[in-house]
């Protein structure tokens, strides 16, 4: 099996912001709470890095310890930020409404069309694991199996399962999607698809948690305290890990501050698999080397510049 595992460089080939540029943009939206929401959030980043200097990650950790409005107002945000990169602000029936945040829809990327079609060619029997909150794994691997493309679908760790919501914001006569792939696909930091309400965690065929303000998504984590809701994820994504001979890495920076992430790693490399890392920064691989320094790592160029060198992986996988 092949452990696919994708960072932040891996959405930002499709225009998601990298963490260093969450508050960079003012982006356009469809309400005026929303409207209210991105001045809020970004008047108060402002203040607070003009005093300490601090970076994104940084600002995020000390909202999070507080645990204040304004921690609150930074998850909506992002996680606001990371739909509307899935999505569009369009008039509706009148309004403006943020739609075609789904995800059973494509990517329409072609670096991540490539991407998947070079894996999927060579095997289906993969799980894929990423520290981003957005849906274009989702979109990546199609929500059931598509075997003229080909791709084998996904599902979140336990099989089939139908997605809440027929539509934005409500469509009841609409045929609930249900996904039924054969790919894990394990969200370490939750999703802007994903809601926890009512002690239960509810996964959407669409961004609306995003959209409405509650996400479940979390902060990368300076500690080893995973959630409860997430739980599962991170157990069913170290099975995979340690079971895993191959592991294809894309655009993970395997940041100091992502603790949790860095020990998931460490734990469950101890098999030392074969780790290929496709980023464009080469130290990137220095760090894994030292996380795990008996591991054969190779560096690769990030995407679109590593598909080839992604066919010459698995190439050489199948003659082995």
């Amino acid at each position: 099996m092949i452990c696919v595992i994708l960072g932040a460089g891996f959405s930002h080939v499709c225009g998601v912001p990298l963490a260093s540029q969450l508050f960079n943009d003012h982006p356009e939206v469809d309400r005026l709470t929303r409207q209210k929401l991105v001045e809020r959030v970004v008047s108060h980043w402002t203040s607070w890095q003009a005093k300490t200097g601090g970076v994104p990650e940084q600002y995020l950790a000390f909202l999070q310890e507080r645990g204040s409005q304004e921690w609150r107002d930074a998850l909506w945000f992002v996680s606001l930020i990371v739909a509307l990169k899935m999505g569009r602000v369009e008039i509706v029936g009148g309004k403006s409404t943020i739609t075609k945040h789904n995800v059973n829809r494509t990517t329409q990327n072609p670096a991540h069309e490539d991407f998947w079609s070079i894996i999927t060619n060579y095997t289906f029997n993969i799980a894929v694991i990423t520290t981003n909150y957005d849906i274009l794994p989702e979109r990546g691997l199609r929500h059931q199996p598509r075997p003229r493309l080909p791709r084998p679908g996904f599902h979140y760790g336990d099989g089939p399962e139908p997605l809440e919501g027929g539509g934005y914001p409500s469509y009841s006569h609409i045929r609930k999607i249900v996904v039924a792939g054969t790919v894990p696909l394990y969200k370490l930091h939750g999703s802007v698809s994903w809601s926890f309400r009512a002690g239960q965690l509810i996964r959407y065929y669409d961004c609306r948690p995003a959209i409405r303000g509650d996400a479940a998504i979390v902060a990368p984590m300076t500690t080893k305290v995973i959630p409860h809701y997430l739980q599962s994820t991170w157990q069913q994504a170290a099975t995979s890990l340690s079971s895993s001979d191959m592991w294809i890495v894309v655009g993970y920076s395997l940041p100091a501050y992502d603790v949790a992430v860095r020990t998931l790693l460490c734990e469950n490399g101890k098999h030392n698999p074969g780790i290929h890392i496709f980023d464009p920064n080469p130290e990137v691989a220095q760090a894994f080397s030292q996380l795990l320094p008996k591991a054969y790592i190779s560096s690769h160029p990030g995407l679109p510049n590593g598909l080839s060198d992604l066919e010459m992986v698995l190439e050489s996988a199948k003659g082995s």
